[in-house]
């Protein structure tokens, strides 16, 4: 049984160290990237994108790409969930198309994926606000930030400080409002905040 195990570990080091020798080749890395764009960049659907991005054996060059993951430096606690629910504010029944994550005000904020940032701004609902536009169709939004660090145009990496929370906006107290969208499309964010494709 360990002469088993001690194979299978050798063939799997072999693999990993094959496919670091193919990703340092710039033309297939362009070949990698550019079937990533193709096969993954129309998928909408949670199963299928993550199905895909589990089972590809190069899916470590490129998934710091994909917005997953916490964007606050600490132990998630979430106030308000994706989906129908009765705004703070407003008192009427609304669909909620991001979640709101417990948090101080002055609490740093972080790109959940590598990306581009291609708006920050003040909204009179979302409050001070980056959006960040990541590969395959992706995008990420943070609201109500006290802050914003980032600024448009910029490139960030994954972990990238990009705000500190507040509660600017309609609001009932500190917090962050996180969305994300694919190909214009909302996503449950709760499914990609324990992500970690390993």
């Amino acid at each position: 049984m360990k002469v088993f195990r001690i194979i299978t570990v050798l063939i799997l080091s072999t693999f990993t160290v094959n496919a670091q020798l193919l990703y340092k080749g710039t033309s297939n890395l362009e070949d990698l990237e550019d079937y990533w764009e193709k096969e993954l960049s129309p998928m909408t659907e949670l199963n299928e994108i993550v199905s895909y991005i589990h089972n590809d054996p190069f899916k470590n060059v490129f998934i710091s790409h994909i917005p997953a993951g916490n964007p606050l430096m600490r132990e998630l606690e979430v106030n308000s969930f994706y989906g129908a629910r009765t705004h703070p504010i407003h008192k009427v029944m609304k669909f909620h198309r991001g979640i709101d994550l417990q948090g101080k005000n002055g609490e740093v904020v972080i790109s959940s994926g590598e990306g581009l940032v291609t708006e920050t701004g003040h909204d009179e609902n979302l409050g001070n606000f980056v959006r960040i536009k990541h590969k395959y169709g992706f995008e990420s939004l943070y609201g109500h930030l006290s802050k914003i660090t980032a600024k448009k145009g910029q490139r960030v990496e994954k972990g990238t400080k990009i705000g500190l929370v507040g509660s600017t906006g309609k609001v009932t107290g500190p917090h962050l409002h996180y969305t994300l969208k694919k190909n214009g499309q909302y996503l449950d964010p709760f499914d990609f905040l324990f992500m970690r494709f390993e």
